[in-house]
């Protein structure tokens, strides 16, 4: 699939607004389990199309959380991505669909991934770094920033 048929479907999903506000001084955490993992929102069509495509890495415990407007069955390819990452396809009752560990693709003709069921949310994290399993809950807070 071009890059451009990808973005322009993306892009015709429109906006959606993330779970929680999170003030300037928090920041959103994803539980799954006994895992919790500071996140980024991909909210808006332009984020969630550029994803963590060509950035170097990301730092351990954190993560690009994605929020669609509806449930589908949103494809994830590894464009332009440096690093491995753990794709989790979360359902939008708030349970782990499935995950997938992912490699990042040279080629210009890189696979689309597929979730096994029609997801609301996606989780990308550093490759390894999961330990759930289908079926297990996912739970959103924001929480103070222990960064300042």
């Amino acid at each position: 699939m071009p890059a451009w048929l990808f973005a322009a479907l993306l892009g015709a999903l429109g906006e959606a607004r993330a779970d929680a506000s999170c003030t300037a001084e928090q920041v959103k955490q994803i539980r799954i389990g006994a895992q919790i993992f500071s996140v980024e929102v991909a909210a808006s069509v332009d984020v969630r199309a550029r994803g963590l495509s060509g950035r170097s890495a990301l730092r351990q415990g954190t993560g690009l959380w994605f929020v669609f407007p509806a449930a589908d069955m949103y494809g994830f390819w590894m464009h332009d991505m440096r690093f491995p990452i753990d794709l989790i396809w979360v359902s939008p009752e708030l349970t782990v669909a499935d995950a997938i560990s992912l490699q990042p693709c040279i080629d210009k003709n890189c696979p689309v991934h597929y979730p096994p069921s029609r997801v609301r949310y996606v989780l990308e994290i550093n490759a390894g770094t999961f330990a759930g399993k289908p079926g297990d809950s996912v739970a959103w807070r924001c929480a103070p920033d222990g960064r300042n």
